[in-house]
């Protein structure tokens, strides 16, 4: 599976539709591959989540949603993130105040209580399909380790944290856009 096959798989569940039902239909388009295809899911997925374990992205969380940014929290924003699909990905990573511009963005600014938005389940589908498919719960993760592969399960952001100075300088519009929403 290439990168394209990756992100057609994920953008077709499209971001409106709830991220449950998301989840199925993603574990479900999965599960009639084969195996191998699966497996290269994973890998792609975390290969296109790795760019994203950094400060910037610690801030662009803590802007979204006030507060305190576990690793977990983190990570469920990562797949949140890889969920709007490619192009928000490639912002996120390359200029997360373009995001200012996206309609998540815009929908999460105007909520009254924020939190940072996550996709937790993403990083269960391709197991779940593997299971479906073979009737093995651990199996890719058993695949995997066999290679010599194994998967993070926890963001580990790379820099040093932002200061307040340092969000407002390189994330103006995102931050202008929260102030209005709030």
């Amino acid at each position: 599976m290439n990168l394209n096959d990756f992100w057609e798989l994920v953008e077709a569940t499209a971001p409106a539709t709830p991220s449950g039902r998301r989840t199925e239909l993603l574990t479900e388009r999965l599960a009639r591959l084969p195996l191998d295809e699966v497996r290269a899911f994973q890998l792609r997925l975390e290969e296109v989540r790795a760019p994203l374990d950094t400060m910037a992205t610690v801030a662009l969380a803590k802007l979204v949603g006030p507060g305190f940014v576990s690793d977990d929290t983190l990570w469920y924003f990562h797949s949140w993130l890889v969920g709007l699909g490619r192009d928000a990905l490639r912002l996120a990573v390359d200029d997360p105040d373009a995001l200012a511009d996206h309609p998540e963005f815009h929908r999460l600014a105007a909520l009254d209580e924020r939190m940072v938005p996550d996709w937790e389940e993403l990083d269960y589908c391709a197991a779940s399909a593997w299971e479906e498919i073979t009737g093995d719960e651990d199996g890719l993760e058993e695949a995997l380790l066999a290679e010599g592969h194994d998967s993070p399960v926890n963001a580990e952001p790379v820099g040093e944290p932002w200061t307040p100075e340092q969000t407002a300088s390189r994330m103006p519009r995102l931050i202008l856009l929260f102030a209005q929403g709030s």
